[in-house]
């Protein structure tokens, strides 16, 4: 029979699972007081929340949710960093602290809207620019493209115009010319 403690801790996780949209479990093996604290002051500057978890409270409420696959990165003395908003942001806050602080914390997986990651990913994620430096290069990218398009499709029409306009401009040049002598 579980206690009433942990059916209100899994009550908790589950609903902070549910709102959640990217989950990180790290390790924390060696890990002071002094350095748990201020990892948690960073991460929740960044509108992130971590919290350390008996796994088997994890997996049970990972369950509830749906989201079975979450026990594949739960392993060890696991602690989990919950956020919701742009993944890339998420990781790149982590993965900061980690390497400039050199907290003994290591990342042992994630799950980023429903899709499984592994801590090479996490890293990788952390490298790439925010979603909003992304969707502009792609926007600066298509219409260059469309900007070529455009160009291309206008050559032709161009082309015509100008040959059909060249015999009348040579007749007012003509034109032009004769007047200016008389």
């Amino acid at each position: 029979m579980p206690s009433q403690r942990n059916v209100q801790i899994v009550d908790e996780l589950v609903d902070k699972l549910k709102s959640s949209s990217f989950i990180v479990s790290t390790g924390f093996q060696g890990v002071d007081v002094s350095i748990m604290t201020d990892f948690r002051r960073h991460l929740r500057q960044k509108g992130l929340e971590y919290r350390v978890i008996k796994n088997t409270l994890i997996k049970i409420a990972a369950d509830r949710v749906g989201i079975p696959q979450l026990d594949q990165v739960v392993t060890g003395s696991t602690g989990v960093v919950l956020g919701n908003g742009d993944p890339v942001e998420m990781a790149k806050a982590l993965i900061e602290y980690l390497k400039t602080s050199r907290a003994p914390i290591t990342v042992q997986g994630a799950l980023s809207n429903g899709s499984l990651l592994s801590s090479e990913e996490v890293n990788l994620l952390s490298a790439l620019p925010p979603i909003q430096t992304l969707a502009g290069q792609l926007i600066g990218t298509l219409v260059g493209v469309l900007g070529g398009v455009v160009n291309q499709l206008n050559a032709p029409p161009q082309m015509l115009v100008t040959t059909l306009n060249g015999p009348a401009h040579r007749l007012v040049t003509v034109l032009h010319g004769s007047t200016s002598n008389a």
